[in-house]
C-alpha cells in the first residue's frame, strides 16, 4: 500500500483502493493509472490529477472543490453528483467511455473535443457549455437538459434519448443519425407521419 503522507504521485498504478477512508487534499497525481478504485465521498479538495487513467472507478458524490482535472480518460466508470464546476478550471480535457454518468453537473464549462462514448448520461445538466467537436457517439440521454450549450460539430451519432432545442442551442455542422434526430422537433409541436 502506497503512504499517502506523500504529496506528489507520478507514474503509480493503484489497484482496488478505497480512497474514501484516506484524505486526498492537496495531493498530486501525474500519469497514474486508476483501476476498481472506490471514490465514494472521497476528500478530493484542492488534489490535482494530471493525464490520469481510471478504469471501472467509482466516483459517487466525491468532495472536488478547488480540485483540478487535467487530460483525464475516464473508461466504465460510475460517477455520481460531481459538479464540475466546482473545479478550479473551466477548461476541460475529458474522455468518458462506457461509463454511468448520474446527477452530474458541466454548467459554464468549456469542453471542445471532450468526448462522451457509450455513456448512460442520465439527469444531468449542460447549460451554457462549449461544447465545440464533442462526441456524444453511442451514448445513451435519460433526463438529461441541453440549454445554451455551443454544440457546433459535435457528433451525436448512434445515440439516443436526447432533448436538444435547436433555438436554445447552437448546432451547426453537428452530426445526428435517424430516426433519433427526430426527437430535434419536439419543442415545435409539429406532426410527422410516414407517407
Amino acid at each position: 500500500m502506497d503512504n499517502f503522507q506523500e504529496a506528489v504521485f507520478e507514474e503509480r498504478a493503484f489497484n482496488n483502493q478505497n480512497f474514501g477512508d484516506i484524505d486526498l487534499r492537496g495531493k498530486e497525481f501525474a500519469n497514474c493509472e486508476f483501476s476498481y478504485c472506490s471514490f465514494v465521498e472521497a476528500r478530493l479538495e484542492g488534489a490535482q490529477f494530471d493525464s490520469c487513467r481510471f478504469i471501472g472507478c467509482n466516483f459517487s458524490n466525491p468532495a472536488i472543490d478547488k480540485a483540478r482535472i487535467i487530460d483525464a480518460e475516464f473508461k466504465g466508470c460510475k460517477m455520481t453528483g460531481l459538479n464540475f464546476g466546482r473545479l478550479s478550471q473551466s477548461v476541460f480535457d475529458l474522455r468518458f467511455e462506457e461509463c454511468r454518468i448520474t446527477s452530474c453537473n458541466f454548467t459554464d464549462l468549456k469542453m471542445k473535443r471532450c468526448s462522451f462514448k457509450a455513456c448512460e448520461v442520465m439527469e444531468s445538466y449542460f447549460q451554457n457549455t462549449f461544447l465545440v467537436e464533442a462526441d456524444f457517439s453511442r451514448s445513451n440521454f435519460t433526463q438529461t437538459l441541453f440549454h445554451g450549450c455551443d454544440l457546433t460539430k459535435a457528433s451525436f451519432l448512434d445515440a439516443h434519448g436526447y432533448s436538444i432545442d435547436p433555438r436554445t442551442n447552437k448546432l451547426k455542422k453537428a452530426v445526428f443519425s435517424v430516426p433519433d434526430v427526430l426527437a430535434l422537433l419536439e419543442g415545435f409541436e409539429i406532426v410527422i407521419r410516414n407517407g
